[in-house]
Formats: structure tokens, sequence, C-alpha cells
């Protein structure tokens, strides 16, 4: 590597990089995701078909499964991040239910509501479009070893 100073001295430095190959490092997992109307923690039929129907039966043993609600900005911050965790809540029951029927052992969930949180929100919330999607809840599938 070559660089200079902020006197103006050119200065160089080398060093080596060892590459080693590196087997399964990559954790695979699948993501899903609902939408809510507008002040509702309860998803439409439609949404409750999907994770029961969809979702649920690709959830294997020893799995775990992150739900995350998200909100948009309308209204006041502490209302939406109480919506936001009864949004992922409900997601978690619906599977959970779906999932008592299929016999499936050892899965692990994780249901977080981070409301308006813009750091952790899918989308902006500056146009009507962006806030629409932010009102969703995210469902990620970790399979089990």
């Amino acid at each position: 590597m070559t660089g200079e100073t902020k006197s103006g001295a050119t200065i160089k430095k080398e060093s080596f990089v060892s590459l080693m190959k590196a087997n399964n490092l990559t954790q695979e997992g699948l993501r899903y995701s609902t939408l809510f109307d507008f002040d509702k923690s309860k998803s439409i039929a439609s949404y409750e078909k999907f994770l029961t129907d969809v979702v649920t039966p690709l959830i294997t043993d020893n799995s775990t499964v992150i739900i995350h609600g998200h909100t948009d900005i309308i209204g006041e911050e502490g209302y939406n991040h109480k919506l936001s965790e009864e949004r992922a809540t409900g997601a978690r029951q619906i599977i959970e239910r779906a999932l008592a029927q299929t016999g499936k052992t050892g899965v692990k969930f994780e249901s977080l509501g981070y409301g308006e949180d813009e750091n952790a929100a899918p989308f902006e919330n500056k146009l009507v479009e962006e806030r629409f999607y932010n009102r969703t809840v995210i469902i990620d599938i970790i399979p089990g070893k």
C-alpha cells in the first residue's frame, strides 16, 4: 500500500493476507412479511391463511422463528410500539397454533415490537406508500440443525 502523509512524504507498507477456505459459514433462512390495515393489530384473513398454509410448513424441527412488528410514524410513539408488539404477538400465535397441528418440535420463537423506530423500519416514512409498507410483521425462519 502506498500513501502520502500530511507533509507530502510518500509511505509504503507491505502486508500479506492468507485466505482459507471455510465451509458452511453462511446461515440460510427464509423471510416473509404480512401487512396490516392502519391502526389494526389483527391481520386480515388472507394473511392468516398465508401464515398457516405457506409459512408454517416451511418451519422445521428446532428452527428459530423471529417475528418483528412495525408501524408507520402516524400516532403516538408509545401507542405505536404497543401496536407493533401486538402485531408480532398475533402472528406468533397464528404460527404456534398451526405448528401444534404438525407435530414439529423444538421450535424457538422471538417476538419483537419496533413501533415506528426509523432505524429498524423496513422503509422510510415520508411517502404514503412507505408508511403503508411499514405496517407490517416480518417473519424470519432460521432452520434447525
